[in-house]
């Protein structure tokens, strides 16, 4: 065994490099390896796929079980193809959010040998498959900094009226995004106020129908290469709907208007379910805001009475994240201390597990299968 473990931080998109960044230039010698699926590569940009302290690997999604003791530990978010054939690589999993209990706390879970979460809310919720360490977000640290909140500033000051409050909207993707209903009031808001528009990673990787719909030219856009802490930064007021950028709002303390959105098909789904938090807690969330025509008024009541509702969610905020200021070297000694064998799974986690892995094995068979006889035919 060496000084420091081989550390592979596998994904597929921008907002994972992102979110990893941090942590991975901790590790000598760590990378980060870009699951190829289908043509996902062009959507980063040269800033990512140059950075000189993180190298990056395109590795094809068919081949990712070669990867396989290749390093000590491979880190992601979610699963990734193939991960029931790995046994030599321990698995780690990073937390990206607190929204959609339904797959944030799924037994997909079981494959980690170690979750790193934002606090004990998840950690009570991901036990049951994993052992965990309540961490924090290793990507917060730097808004304890004084000099990042300066250069966020300096960076988006000529995008910005400073007689004017701004107002950051940040919506989710699929069935429960909010843009179809709401993006045309959203750009009416900027009359009376700076607003920018982050849009979902997915929504510019998966969704071009509703992109193209968009009208870029309206307001400041931004998209999966941009860093949402920055433009948390330079904000007033955050307008969400069923994302987890709620959570992240939530964090630095921002009032956050809520778009409700037509749920009934979607409740009780993958997505979203009577346990997830940005449904069942909604009230403690913010300030929701049902119609477009209601829109300006709430952003208004927000922008005047922001003290109101960032203390309406502190006490949900306090069981969600570890309250610390240097989560990076919680998360890195947490790895340090899974390479050195001092986290285990319980009995009732390994069974987990083994079952977990034999559905994915039978499931791929079952695809393999269905996939010769479509050729055959």
């Amino acid at each position: 065994m060496g000084k420091s473990p081989r550390i592979g931080f596998v994904g597929w998109n921008p907002f994972q490099f992102l979110h990893i960044q941090k942590l991975a230039s901790t590790f000598p010698g760590a990378c980060f390896v870009i699951e190829k699926r289908m043509d996902f590569i062009a959507e980063f940009s040269d800033d990512i796929l140059k950075n000189p302290h993180t190298p990056i690997m395109v590795w094809d999604r068919a081949q990712m079980a070669t990867l396989d003791g290749v390093f000590d530990i491979i880190v992601c978010q979610t699963p990734f193809s193939r991960i029931e054939a790995f046994e030599k690589s321990k698995i780690a999993m990073i937390q990206y959010g607190y929204a959609k209990e339904p797959h944030n706390y799924g037994p997909w879970r079981a494959f980690a040998d170690l979750c790193l979460t934002y606090g004990p809310y998840a950690s009570e919720r991901i036990d049951y498959f994993s052992p965990t360490a309540s961490v924090g977000n290793p990507r917060y640290d730097d808004w304890h900094l004084e000099s990042f909140h300066q250069a966020a500033k300096s960076k988006h000051a000529a995008k910005l009226n400073p007689n004017k409050k701004t107002v950051l909207y940040l919506p989710t993707w699929g069935d429960l995004s909010s843009v179809d209903q709401f993006v045309s009031s959203i750009y009416e808001l900027a009359d009376n106020f700076n607003v920018l528009m982050k849009m979902h990673h997915n929504t510019e990787l998966l969704e071009s129908a509703r992109k193209d719909k968009m009208d870029m030219g309206a307001i400041c856009h931004f998209g999966a290469n941009d860093d949402l802490l920055e433009l948390l930064s330079i904000c007033d007021v955050v307008i969400s709907d069923y994302s987890g950028a709620i959570f992240d709002a939530m964090y630095c303390k921002k009032p956050i208007a809520l778009l409700d959105t037509d749920l009934s098909e979607q409740m009780g789904g993958k997505k979203i379910d009577g346990y997830s938090l940005e449904y069942s807690r909604r009230s403690e969330l913010g300030l929701t805001i049902q119609t477009p025509e209601a829109l300006a008024a709430g952003i208004t009541e927000l922008a005047e009475n922001a003290d109101k509702y960032v203390q309406l969610y502190e006490p949900l905020r306090s069981s969600l994240f570890t309250d610390t200021k240097d989560s990076l070297s919680l998360a890195r000694d947490a790895l340090i201390k899974l390479w050195k064998g001092e986290f285990t799974p319980t009995q009732p986690q390994s069974y987990v597990r083994k079952e977990l892995k034999e559905f994915y094995k039978t499931k791929r068979q079952l695809a393999i299968a269905k996939k010769k006889q479509s050729v055959k035919k």
